[in-house]
């Protein structure tokens, strides 16, 4: 079963009816944003699968024309490998990404960081001097953990095979050049002319263009800024994101280029790049540290894809629960499917920890089960999917349908507490109104129908109502004043409801 949201109906009006009991009656001490939904949300088979999104076929022309139209959806794999992952495990997860998720819209399968870090002893994530570069300095495939990439070849012969059962192939690459570059002092490659850059009568190179006071904020051996008001910076950037374009990639994650390491002039020349990449389009995603801001967004617009607005989102209640907070802000900021790289942006909440997973900064793979309980994990699969973030599943799959038992959510207090309400439109007439408790007891939560309309402007809602809680499948018939449910802890509840 899947539901279709509107397309194109960005709503941003408050919500101010939702109230909720515990043992008492209290006021929301916090109130959200409203919000379109793009994403269509199904109902999973069973709770161990919450991740059945569908593309809606009226958006195919959209699609075509329109680069990013929808957020991307996608695999990445970093949750569930770190930086440690192998052509096998990777080329694994895709055709597992193509039978079973490909159909509901998940289409890229992306290799997370370090695909260039040599696997040996001692090896972190801020290792110096055991990457894999060519004569130019450009960050090569580690062969031992990429056989494929012998001889020069790079990613070319993984990328084929990715499109070759209908999926697209996208890499995870670090701001600047590589201190190791630097060492080297490489010199700079001219893509166009096919040889070292020259300029004023020389040739330039790594320490002509490194700006070393600018080191990666969170891998400060690894990488450093480079000097993009040089031509030998451009060019270096240059050569770089187009030999990515020449191995078949689909999509850059770029790290440490914003947030706390926002680089205007890097991303600037990169995503000009990818504009003028005509026969295979390249979603532009931006990685921060911490610190990202709609202000921060603001500055980037039209240049990028996708953008991170959180740190590292992993497996536990504060994590999900502060991005609540977040996810309203950037709505705030009509920054939602806003202006992109030949098409639009979305702000990115960050992969989906669901299933088999690893350790952040771990050099072991999948080894243990996702700790959300199973209505946190459907409280972040509904967030994501009402702020219209894009979706990238990080976990592992052999263990995603109870190969493993769940685990036990943590039992810290979140970063934000009380109840918060979405709502959006859907393209039949339909509304979706969702209903989350961030407390610890199990919480009802409502609001009244008539209230409705002034979250949605222009649109005049009357009870009664008919509604379907969508997770439990729930049918709550006629509805003649309010819509409410008991909500678990944690949990959350998402209606469609048709009216009048």
């Amino acid at each position: 079963m899947a539901l279709y949201a509107d397309k194109g109906r960005n709503l941003d009006a408050w919500l101010k009816t939702v109230t909720y009991y515990s043992q008492q009656k209290t006021e929301m001490t916090e109130q959200s944003r409203s919000m379109s939904l793009r994403h269509c949300v199904g109902v999973p088979d069973d709770l161990g699968d919450v991740l059945e999104f569908r593309i809606p076929s009226a958006n195919a022309a959209d699609k075509e024309t329109e680069h990013a139209a929808l957020p991307p959806r996608g695999w990445n794999s970093y949750d569930a490998f770190c930086w440690i992952i192998s052509e096998q495990e990777f080329l694994e997860s895709a055709d597992i990404v193509a039978k079973r998720l490909l159909p509901h819209g998940y289409e890229y399968v992306v290799v997370d960081y370090l695909w260039y870090r040599k696997k040996v002893k001692g090896a972190h994530i801020d290792s110096e001097g055991i990457d894999l570069i060519d004569e130019w300095g450009r960050m090569v495939p580690d062969p031992e953990r990429w056989p494929s990439s012998k001889g020069g070849k790079g990613f070319t012969e993984i990328a084929k095979k990715v499109h070759d059962i209908g999926l697209k192939f996208g890499i995870h690459v670090m701001k600047g050049i590589s201190t190791q570059a630097v060492n080297a002092n490489t010199l700079i490659y001219d893509y166009d002319k096919g040889g070292p850059y020259m300029e004023a009568g020389r040739q330039w190179r790594a320490q002509d263009i490194a700006i070393k006071e600018k080191p990666c904020a969170w891998m400060p051996h690894g990488f450093m800024a480079v000097n993009t008001k040089l031509g030998a910076g451009k060019a270096f950037l240059r050569s770089l994101h187009k030999q990515y374009a020449d191995w078949g990639v689909d999509f850059v994650k770029h790290d440490c280029a914003f947030g706390d390491d926002l680089d205007e002039g890097e991303i600037a020349v990169v995503s000009e790049v990818f504009k003028g990449q005509q026969n295979r389009p390249i979603i532009y995603s931006l990685s921060p540290g911490t610190s990202a801001t709609p202000a921060m967004a603001q500055k980037i617009n039209g240049l990028a894809n996708m953008y991170r607005v959180t740190g590292d989102d992993w497996d536990s209640w504060p994590d999900v629960a502060a991005h609540f907070s977040v996810a309203r802000d950037f709505a705030a900021a009509n920054m939602t499917g806003a202006l992109g790289l030949k098409g639009k942006s979305w702000p990115d909440l960050d992969m989906l920890p669901l299933g088999w997973l690893t350790d952040a900064n771990s050099t072991q793979g999948p080894y243990r089960a996702c700790k959300l309980t199973q209505d946190e994990q459907k409280t972040q699969i509904t967030l994501w999917a009402m702020a219209k973030s894009p979706l990238m599943f990080g976990g592992d799959f052999p263990y995603i349908n109870g190969g493993k038992g769940g685990a036990t959510g943590p039992s810290a207090g979140a970063i934000a507490s009380g109840v918060r309400s979405w709502i959006a439109t859907g393209r039949k007439g339909e509304i979706y109104l969702a209903f989350f408790n961030l407390n610890n007891a199990k919480t009802t939560i409502w609001a009244e129908i008539a209230d409705l309309s002034k979250a949605i402007p222009g649109w005049k809602i009357k009870p009664p109502c008919k509604g379907t809680e969508i997770w439990s499948g729930k049918d709550f018939g006629v509805m003649k004043k309010s819509v409410w449910a008991e909500v678990e802890t944690h949990g959350c509840a998402l209606f469609v409801l048709n009216c009048n």
